[in-house]
């Protein structure tokens, strides 16, 4: 089974994730902290350099893969 919490930043997904994953005995993932190691920088700081574009593809890439 897997779940995707979607929604804006700062809204929870990650706090609700980790408290759902916990009740229902699954893995968490946070696909921040997934895309942000496949960058090895924060995703500020890459937006920053490469722009939004660039980082919504490898965002896509990471959502893909997870």
């Amino acid at each position: 089974m897997s779940i995707a919490l979607v929604g804006m930043p700062g809204s929870g997904k990650s706090t609700v994730g980790r408290q759902l994953a916990r009740r229902l005995g699954l893995n968490f993932i946070d696909a921040d902290v997934a895309v942000e190691q496949r960058l090895g920088c924060t995703i500020r700081e890459y937006f920053e350099q490469a722009g939004e574009p660039a980082f919504r593809d490898v965002e896509e890439s990471v959502l893909d893969e997870l």
